[in-house]
């Protein structure tokens, strides 16, 4: 699989704030995401590829505070990095590397 393309410059950003709990199993935090094109369409590459019902994405977040001075996390989403590089055909070899 081949997915390493340069990184657009827009991200898939987005915010969860703490919810108000109104039964047990509520969610702790609550939010949205704008999901870029790009992103969405490297995804969908990447579930043809391996033909799955389910696949790892990558989820970074950051603790941030607002200008009321409540704090939220920030979070992106991205698809999984997948190197160009391809693998060693001689076992020798990737023992030696």
């Amino acid at each position: 699989m081949i997915f390493d393309e340069p990184k657009p410059a827009k991200l898939t950003l987005g915010f969860l704030r703490k919810a108000q709990k109104t039964k047990p199993r509520s969610p702790d935090f609550t939010g949205t995401i704008k999901l870029q094109r790009h992103t969405l369409e490297t995804i969908v590459k990447q579930f043809q590829e391996i033909d799955a019902d389910e696949m790892e994405c990558c989820l970074a977040g950051w603790r941030n505070t607002d200008t009321n001075g409540q704090p939220y996390l920030s979070v992106e989403l991205s698809p999984k990095f997948v190197s160009r590089r391809p693998e060693p055909t001689d076992p020798n070899l990737a023992d030696f590397i």
